[in-house]
């Protein structure tokens, strides 16, 4: 019996559905949100909030692993600590917005909006984490152990829109698969010197640039559509200085390179500071991102996220071509810092 032509496309589609089905698992953990909306529950119904209130908190995955992440960072996470904050008249009064929010989170279809920013990661990436929406004191969301056992941390902000929670939800999603395809870059430059290596690692911090184009979708709009007025706004702003963030950066990698920093830590505090709120990390990574995927294509910007060395390269070459014909120049990278890391420009 001859398949008809509906049955084909019937056939091919639930393949794509079933492959990026398995390359986006994404399991939604809301126990420590939970934990602290109960506690708040109860202090508004004048209710006495007992010791198993507190461990149910305290013994709640998202927060025994939060509060590891916060001890890498070198910040102190205390559980008394946490109890004044949750005990603060500033999250009772948020109370009813925090259950709604939640509520309108566990429903949503987190592997779709995961699924996004599958066409900027290679046919092999993964995206397979615990998602944990957490009310906390910081206001950022992020993940943690991308490379042992993958999560995504989720502020609960009511604030935020359905659109900007979807975006955040992508960016986030594109770390964990860019961190799966990056599994190898680790071997790539483990024969580096010391501090090259070191210059090398932290060129995957560009990460955060890429992830906020594939959020957005494509290279041609606007990278946070998906963001209020205000937001978009302040990263025009902010994408003014990208040139200058780019030479800012570069110097880093040279002083890095050629020992100017005396103790690894200083190096690390100059590193973590380019993050910031949206900062070089962000800008100058997108716009690296951009000028690839505009010059030579999405699958050459691709090639370049299993080896961000390779990015610096290509822009390198896209920003030479606009060059010739442009009256204000693009900077680029150093000679001296593409060949430290083991990659010559043409």
């Amino acid at each position: 019996m001859r398949m008809s032509i509906l049955g084909i496309l019937f056939l091919c589609f639930s393949s794509l559905v079933a492959t990026a089905a398995d390359r986006v698992q994404l399991t939604l953990d809301s126990s420590e949100a939970d934990a602290v909306l109960s506690i708040l529950s109860k202090r508004a119904d004048g209710k006495s909030i007992n010791d198993a209130d507190w461990q149910a908190l305290f013994a709640a995955e998202p927060y025994k692993r939060l509060k590891i992440r916060e001890a890498s960072m070198h910040r102190d996470f205390t559980d008394a600590d946490f109890q004044k904050f949750v005990l603060s008249a500033d999250i009772a009064t948020k109370t009813p917005q925090l259950k709604t929010t939640l509520a309108a989170w566990k429903k949503a279809d987190l592997a779709r909006v995961a699924g996004r920013i599958l066409p900027y990661l290679p046919d092999g990436a993964h995206v397979k984490a615990s998602v944990y929406p957490v009310v906390k004191p910081k206001t950022n969301s992020f993940v943690f152990e991308t490379d042992t056992n993958p999560a995504i941390f989720l502020y609960l902000d009511p604030e935020q829109s359905q659109s900007e929670f979807e975006n955040t939800v992508a960016h986030e999603s594109h770390h964990i698969g860019f961190s799966d395809a990056n599994k190898r870059y680790e071997e790539k430059i483990k024969a580096l010197p010391a501090n090259a290596r070191k210059a090398a690692e932290w060129m995957g911090a560009f990460g955060e640039g890429l992830a906020v184009l594939a959020a957005a979708g494509s290279a041609e709009v606007h990278p946070l559509k998906d963001f209020n007025n205000d937001q978009r706004i302040r990263w025009d702003q902010d994408m003014k200085f990208a040139d200058q963030e780019l030479i800012q950066v570069d110097q880093f990698f040279r002083d890095l390179i050629e020992g100017g920093f005396t103790k690894p830590e200083v190096a690390d505090h100059v590193a973590f500071s380019f993050f910031g709120y949206r900062g070089p990390w962000y800008t100058v990574g997108y716009l690296m991102g951009q000028k690839v995927e505009k010059h030579f294509g999405r699958a050459v910007l691709i090639q370049c996220m299993s080896d961000p060395r390779q990015l610096l390269l290509k822009y390198n070459e896209a920003a030479a071509t606009e060059n010739e014909a442009a009256a204000q120049k693009l900077p680029l990278w150093s000679p001296q810092v593409l060949q430290a890391v083991g990659i010559q420009s043409k």
